[in-house]
């Protein structure tokens, strides 16, 4: 087979496996956006509330969802060199892992108050805040253990039940939070609180579906889920644990980047914060697309490692990168040449508007490098490496991006330009410092193949 036909194959794989990946991303964030319309309903302090307690969740829940993430990429390398009752062990296992990370989660969100009140943050606002995280907190265990039957599920291909899931609990969810904000049915209104309640109960939902879905299902029973050893086994923990922190660490670093942001933001005054939302609210949107294809690209290089075939994994990759690059070049394109048009879709203000559009045409090259840098990382995950690439994020989220935000913005006087210039170099650099990582560590591993035994 030629090497075009073979990038075509690779390609009809990813796309496959990604568009209903892209699909599940939009509804997750699809419920934090009407999280975000109800709470302004009720109030300028609600809204806070619900503000502040969605970007401490965030941030906890990227930490110990990346751990749990270490199950994607094992299970790839499994089904791909046919180990299949290894999938039902470690998926076990996954769950003991999830239930591992959940506990230090649940207790870092319930303690959040002290923390707040020494930032000086207003009173009222830390009290709904807290009682948000508390309610959540409720869910934390429902949440994880879903990601742990998602992610043996991706591993195997396999990911249109997550996009229905979300299709389903998308409206579910909103109609809960509805209920407990508002006080409808009965119920009494809680505000913020509310919400954290009803996102609560909708991760319980969630995880009794594809639970359901994985015991009732053709597809998983060659993995023997029912037949695997029930108790936790320390050593596979260790492995995925030693897999999957480094993963945990990269991605809370690169939020609590983007927190840190806002926050410099706020210090330039509330046009720079409004601005700097609907810039980053945008571009998370259409992040969403190489976002998706970057996790599809750790099932298709997870499975051409387990069966060996490094020169697959490495054209796998190089294809991934190279469609979620010309993606994220044609959505840069876009916000280049309509950054008005789309500044005065989300802001009425003629002044967040204005300085909206020229953040815009700075945010255009932000996302072609979060676009390579996804694909890349995801890549990466696929080999099972995690290392290397957590101390490559370390340098470029808070040595480059942070370092050149505070001198250009806040040092230089560029203001909420600087902190954006400073954003979009630290996400090209890492596009280019991951790229190289996959490119040594490939050419290294299809060399070993090809060496004589």
């Amino acid at each position: 087979m030629s090497r075009a036909s073979l990038c075509r194959q690779d390609l009809r794989a990813i796309a496959a496996i990604g568009a209903p990946l892209i699909l599940t991303n939009l509804c997750s964030i699809g419920v934090a956006v009407a999280d975000t319309l109800m709470a302004a309903t009720l109030g300028a302090t609600q809204l806070a509330a619900v503000a502040i307690g969605s970007g401490v969740w965030i941030a906890l829940y990227l930490l110990g969802l990346g751990t749990i993430m270490a199950l994607g990429p094992t299970v790839a390398q499994h089904y791909g060199a046919g180990r299949h009752d290894e999938i039902g062990r470690d998926t076990v296992q996954g769950i003991w892992l999830a239930l591992l990370v959940a506990a230090p989660i649940v207790i870092a969100m319930r303690c959040v108050s002290p923390v707040l009140e020494r930032i000086g943050v207003d009173a009222v606002v830390i009290v709904l805040a807290q009682g948000y995280l508390d309610a959540l907190s409720f869910g934390v265990v429902g949440a994880y253990c879903y990601h742990a039957l998602k992610q043996m599920s991706e591993g195997v291909g396999r990911t249109v039940p997550m996009m229905v899931i979300m299709a389903v609990i998308l409206p579910v969810n909103v109609a809960l939070n509805y209920i407990f904000m508002f006080g409808h049915f009965g119920a009494a209104p809680l505000g913020a609180v509310g919400c954290g309640l009803g996102n609560g109960i909708a991760f319980w939902i969630m995880f009794a579906l594809l639970a359901l879905y994985t015991r009732g299902s053709r597809h998983y029973r060659s993995f023997r889920l029912g037949e695997a050893p029930a108790a936790p086994d320390w050593p596979t923990l260790a492995r995925l644990l030693v897999l999957g922190v480094p993963i945990g660490i990269s991605l809370f670093l690169q939020s609590g980047l983007f927190t840190t942001v806002a926050l410099l933001m706020g210090a330039i005054g509330t046009v720079a914060v409004a601005a700097h939302q609907v810039v980053l609210n945008y571009s998370g949107l259409v992040f969403m697309v190489p976002l998706g294809l970057g996790m599809a690209l750790t099932v298709c290089v997870g499975q051409a490692a387990g069966r060996g075939d490094w020169v697959a994994a490495r054209r796998i990759g190089y294809t991934g990168v190279a469609l979620c690059g010309l993606l994220a070049l044609g959505f840069g394109s876009v916000t280049w040449l309509w950054a008005g048009e789309i500044a005065r879709v989300y802001a009425d203000d003629a002044a967040v508007a204005l300085l909206a559009t020229t953040l815009f045409r700075i945010a255009a090259f932000l996302q072609v490098g979060d676009g390579v840098q996804v694909a890349v990382a995801f890549a990466l995950r696929g080999l099972k490496d995690t290392r290397m690439p957590l101390l490559i994020n370390a340098l470029n989220y808070w040595c480059i991006g942070f370092g050149l935000a505070w001198l250009l913005g806040m040092v230089g006087g560029l203001g909420a330009h600087g902190i954006w210039l400073g954003l979009t170099t630290a996400l090209c650099t890492a596009g280019v410092f991951l790229l190289a990582r996959f490119r040594w560590l490939t050419r290294r591993l299809a060399a070993a193949e090809s060496e004589p035994a």
